[in-house]
């Protein structure tokens, strides 16, 4: 059956149906608004993301349970790059004229396969239909609980460059199934040593020029140091691009970019980070091949056009 108005309404009393209590959500989906009890030395950290049928999916090819989930992952990805601890999420969805109730069943548990590993709640949102195609926007509610945000302007002259894994190829799948590096860029934050971060979703080379803008710095990273993914080189192979240059542009990585005054000592069982480069002072980004020739690296990865 097509989402009609009793449809939508029948929609809204099963998601009211999923709502668990806690002790930070005092009043959950059902209500014109939510309420969250905010403990008073919490900073509150606000972010939203969208995402767009023949944009960052397929649903022709990817089923609404990947969808559901790669925006919530997004989401808790930028949790992530700011060392925050995700507490609550909104969603709103434009569906399809003649989208079922159970498509957007499926795309909610998404939302909560993603979510629930972090006690994030998703507490209210919105629905509607339309004549164009999926769209779907979380807005996401972080909390500080005792670590300042990491933002991407404290980088210096002299600090390590660190990614949290490889990179490039990720169109073959991996942007759609990534994990969000909550637990590990929460530990960065705590260690102090921190001085900038963001999460890959951009591409490397352009989400480094974002920090070294932020910061007023530049960076050389060493060629041979830079993590290149087993999808990177398959990807090459189709199209004749080298995996280098995937592991510098492609973008929904949604690895961690930072910056550290010194390498970080992180729990055993978390994913150690690799070091890449080195902030430098200038503006400039450059790439170093043994020591040799610096080439300079132009930022090339997703643009978000107008």
């Amino acid at each position: 059956m097509g989402l009609t108005v009793s449809g939508e309404f029948d929609f809204i009393d099963w998601l009211r149906a999923q709502q668990t209590p806690s002790d930070l959500v005092q009043l959950g989906a059902g209500d014109d608004l939510a309420v969250l009890r905010w403990a008073s030395e919490d900073l509150l950290i606000v972010g939203v993301d969208q995402v767009l049928d023949g944009v960052h999916f397929d649903s022709t090819v990817h089923t609404p349970r990947q969808i559901g989930r790669k925006v919530m992952n997004r989401n808790l990805s930028d949790c992530a790059a700011m060392a925050c601890l995700p507490a609550a999420a909104v969603a709103t969805v434009a569906l399809p004229k003649g989208s079922s109730i159970e498509f957007a069943k499926e795309l909610y548990l998404g939302l909560r396969d993603a979510a629930d590993p972090f006690d994030c709640a998703i507490v209210g949102g919105d629905t509607a239909t339309w004549t164009g195609h999926l769209v779907l926007t979380v807005t996401i509610l972080g909390r500080s609980a005792g670590v300042a945000p990491i933002t991407r302007g404290r980088a210096k002259v002299g600090d390590g460059i660190y990614v949290t894994g490889p990179l490039g190829g990720s169109i073959l799948g991996r942007h759609m199934t990534f994990e969000p590096r909550v637990l590990l860029g929460r530990q960065l934050g705590e260690s102090g040593l921190v001085t900038s971060m963001i999460d890959i979703s951009d591409g490397l080379s352009r989400d480094l020029s974002h920090i070294c803008e932020e910061s007023r710095v530049g960076a050389i990273l060493q060629e041979s140091q830079v993590p290149i993914h087993d999808d990177a080189r398959k990807l090459s192979e189709r199209d004749g691009v080298h995996p280098l240059l995937h592991a510098l542009n492609d973008g929904e990585d949604h690895e961690l970019l930072f910056t550290a005054s010194s390498e970080p000592n992180l729990d055993a069982s978390l994913l150690q980070p690799i070091r890449i480069g080195t902030i430098t002072d200038g503006n400039k980004m450059y790439l170093d091949r043994g020591g040799n020739r610096l080439m300079l690296i132009e930022p090339r990865g997703w643009e978000h056009s107008l």
